[in-house]
């Protein structure tokens, strides 16, 4: 009998050694980015944006291109943490890929790009991408850096991911923000480092410039993240504004907003799945204007595999501009998850 304990003690004690290990490692490795850092640029044209003419943006979470509509996921009350095959991410892609091919953009702000990370097969969807986006200025910020992330089972692994901004234009600056209210260790060292990229576009013949953000704001928190995010970010739009820039800020952000009627799409009422907390409706004066269409949902709910009519959907993703813009048009281009858990939107705009 002692030597039956003798071993289990043992046992217990490796298995509670290599935890402490683990957790060391992941401190150790934990990626802390400055509050504000410099980003790697490909300026690939030395086009400049001009007042009084129409241009396009669009934004996407593409969902690391492994949330298609068969998939659930483990956060959102589902079970898996990857997708079953590499061959499933590649077709999400490839989807992605061509559904973009169908437009002449002149900005794209994406969210959920893997570049080199266990749930998708280690797939560098960047280089997707910029093939894609061959000739345009870009520019990737990361947000998610683990060596191993080790929940559930089978874990999630390593993971690499970012957001990146394309367009055809010059980007005179990059810069990456980090949002403030990121969470504490030891949570901290598994999940994201969100943050906002800023591209610096030249406006002809005007000394302000065009800012393009792109954010994706936190998920999975009582709120208590997302206020402080919105408030940081409320911070840096105003006083941009107020220099004379031009802002247009597309996202994921994770959040409705008052003005859409989310009793139009299926909700779960239980407490117990996701549900979008709604931006204040006094966030920001009347005059900035809101980029956002109900016409489709822009997300929907992982717990399962998505079932129109039955599944929870909702509107967390579009632009948000400053005064001095004029939206001429907002479209939820529905893709109905065939590749992503998220619709992308595409905007029309013009610079007053």
């Amino acid at each position: 009998m002692k030597k039956i304990f003798k071993t289990l003690f043992i046992i217990i004690l490796l298995v509670l050694l290599a935890v402490a290990l683990l957790f060391t490692v992941l401190t150790i490795t934990d990626y802390q980015p400055d509050s504000i850092v410099n980003i790697n640029t490909n300026s690939n044209q030395n086009e400049v944006v001009s007042c009084n003419e129409d241009l396009s943006i669009l934004t996407w979470n593409i969902g690391y291109g492994s949330l298609s509509k068969n998939e659930d996921f483990f956060m959102d009350d589902g079970e898996k943490s990857r997708p079953d095959s590499k061959s499933i991410v590649e077709n999400n892609m490839n989807g992605i890929v061509n559904t973009l091919n169908k437009m002449d953009l002149d900005f794209s702000v994406i969210q959920e790009i893997d570049i080199k990370s266990r749930r998708s097969y280690n797939i560098n969807q960047l280089d997707i991408l910029e093939n894609h986006y061959e000739n345009y200025s870009f520019n990737f910020a990361k947000n998610y850096d683990v060596l191993f992330v080790p929940v559930p089972w089978p874990p999630l692994g390593k993971i690499e991911s970012g957001i990146s901004t394309f367009t055809k234009y010059s980007i005179e600056d990059s810069k990456r923000y980090q949002f403030e209210g990121n969470y504490s260790w030891p949570k901290k060292i598994a999940m994201l480092d969100r943050c906002f990229s800023v591209s610096t576009i030249p406006i002809e013949s005007k000394k302000e410039k065009l800012l393009i953000i792109n954010a994706h704001f936190s998920a999975y928190d009582d709120g208590t993240l997302r206020k402080k995010q919105l408030e940081m970010i409320k911070s840096f739009i105003t006083n941009e504004y107020k220099k004379g820039n031009y802002i247009v800020l597309g996202g994921d952000f994770n959040q409705t907003f008052d003005f859409i009627d989310i009793s139009d799409f299926p909700l779960y009422k239980e407490g117990k799945f996701y549900m979008p907390h709604a931006i204040p409706k006094d966030f920001l004066d009347k005059d900035w204007k809101w980029g956002v269409s109900e016409n489709a949902p822009t997300y929907r709910l992982l717990n399962t595999a998505y079932e129109k009519g039955i599944t929870q959907v909702g509107v967390i993703d579009g632009f948000l501009v400053s005064p001095n813009i004029t939206i001429k048009e907002v479209e939820v281009l529905d893709c109905e998850f065939n590749y992503s858990d998220h619709n992308p939107v595409k905007m029309i705009f013009e610079l007053n």
